[in-house]
């Protein structure tokens, strides 16, 4: 079939139109805030990062393959005894102290009451929904350094307007109305998580249980802030010489290391088992301070080679009912997302092998008897 001039024409037309950048990273240009791609970032404390005037201060967006246009990460650093602008925005972000000490202000205008939170090194935090704050570096010789996921994205991609989302002035007093005690460090039931918790101090200090069903050493606590509703996640750690079971789930799941070493590997489910041959893996190595962000829908394992656990912290969109329903809970066999080792493509096993001993780590992996 051959398409009159005028058709060959729109068709052009429409390429251009499916090609050109979403709303959110139409933003990022036209503000100057730089934009991370691929999958993975080496380090989030040394990545280089540009002025942000918005912001008053260095940033940088990481929106990396498996992002998606849901959930990104930014990534600022506050000067020695500097503070970033005062701000509010309509979406949700929870805030990784990476490096530095600190304090954020937060105000409720509506009851006229103000807080403030004091944080360090590993401390994880969510400024309450459109809450307007300030964070100031709490030191005159060192800067402060922190990783935020959010889900910026898909706000700006349904808005496609900087002016409401940041200039908006409601508040939802419903989450926050100034109270002194907002930030608690209580651990409660969460409802869409294992817990809710408003305020860690220390990530490294959370204790962890064991999920032997998901990993032979995988421990896990899954957390949500006690206000927002749009973003959770958990902590995990992968002992050493193990590996996660591979699985899969929905787009935007922002994994930020703690501590340990290794490397993730990655693959379409729709690829067949030994696609790897073909070099249909992707692999992200990663230490303390990467970053990286499983494409939706496909496999994905982590893989420890350090003798310190694989320490992670993932932080990813919480909304029920939004897209496929995952299960990446439950095993293959029962319906769910999580791959058996006893299914995994042949090579993942001999890959990991061959890396540990790289390393001189110990395999402490039991055998497996592959079912195909």
């Amino acid at each position: 079939m051959v398409l009159s001039e005028s058709a060959e024409v729109m068709e052009q037309v429409a390429k251009s139109r499916f090609l050109r950048k979403s709303p959110f990273l139409e933003f990022c240009a036209a503000e100057g805030l730089p934009v991370i791609t691929g999958y993975g970032v080496e380090d989030l404390r040394t990545v280089k990062l540009g002025h942000w005037e918005r912001l008053g201060g260095p940033a940088a967006y990481c929106h990396l393959e498996g992002s998606q246009g849901f959930v990104g990460s930014l990534v600022a650093e506050i000067p020695p005894g500097k503070s970033f602008k005062p701000m509010r925005h309509l979406y949700e972000e929870l805030i990784l102290i990476l490096e530095g000490r600190g304090a954020t202000q937060f105000w409720c205008e509506k009851t006229n009451q103000t807080i403030v939170l004091e944080w360090q090194a590993g401390s994880l935090f969510s400024p309450p929904l459109n809450v307007k704050h300030q964070h100031f570096n709490g030191s005159a010789t060192e800067p402060v350094r922190f990783v935020a996921p959010s889900n910026a994205p898909i706000i700006f991609n349904a808005f496609a307007s900087a002016d409401f989302i940041f200039n908006t002035p409601y508040e939802f007093t419903d989450r926050f109305a100034g109270q002194s005690d907002y930030f608690s460090s209580e651990v409660k039931e969460g409802e869409f998580e294992d817990t809710s918790i408003n305020f860690i101090s220390d990530v490294y200090a959370m204790p962890l249980t064991k999920y032997p069903r998901r990993g032979v050493d995988y421990s896990r606590l899954g957390i949500t802030g006690s206000g927002n509703k749009a973003m959770v996640g958990h902590i995990m750690a992968i002992g050493s010489g193990t590996y996660r079971k591979p699985h899969y789930h929905g787009a935007g799941a922002q994994v930020i290391v703690l501590g340990g070493k290794g490397y993730t590997l990655m693959w379409p489910k729709d690829e067949p088992s030994g696609a790897s041959k073909d070099n249909k893996f992707v692999k992200v190595d990663w230490r303390k301070g990467s970053l990286l962000v499983p494409p939706e829908g496909w496999y994905h394992s982590h893989f420890t080679t350090s003798a310190e656990p694989g320490l992670h912290l993932a932080l990813r969109r919480g909304q029920r009912g939004v897209g496929k329903n995952y299960l990446p809970t439950v095993p293959e066999q029962e319906g769910g997302t999580v791959m058996d080792y006893e299914d995994e493509p042949r090579e993942v096993r001999a890959i990991y092998q061959a890396e540990l001993a790289k390393e001189g780590i110990p395999c402490r992996m039991p055998p497996v008897h592959y079912r195909k």
